[in-house]
């Protein structure tokens, strides 16, 4: 497990990003309920950070293309999910887990 927050820094409604190990993750605040993600975006490779998220739909800022938080499904082209990350929030921190090997745990959103 790799800590990477706490809840207090990601608002509801709000994003941050951050490097565990070599995958860049985006941690998101959907209604309170805290879910990680791919940070870059599967398309054109620029930082979903820096894109829009209104609490449900998460839209990169280069192509606007969206994806639901709460579904994990694009918008737009279906073969264009991104990867949830399985997380543990506990005392006030966010940890993303990984597994046996060191990589991050993959979920459904």
């Amino acid at each position: 497990m790799k800590f990477v927050c706490h809840v207090s820094e990601i608002g509801t409604g709000e994003m941050k990003g951050f490097d565990v190990g070599d995958v860049r993750v985006l941690v998101l605040n959907a209604d309170g309920e805290i879910k990680a993600c791919d940070g870059i975006c599967p398309h054109q490779e620029v930082l979903l950070e820096e894109g829009i998220f209104d609490g449900c739909l998460l839209t990169c800022h280069s192509h606007l293309w969206q994806w639901n938080i709460k579904t994990g499904s694009i918008e737009q082209i279906a073969e264009q999910n991104l990867r949830f990350f399985r997380i543990e929030v506990r005392d006030g921190s966010v940890f993303v887990c990984t597994n046996s090997d060191g990589g991050l745990e993959t979920i459904s959103a």
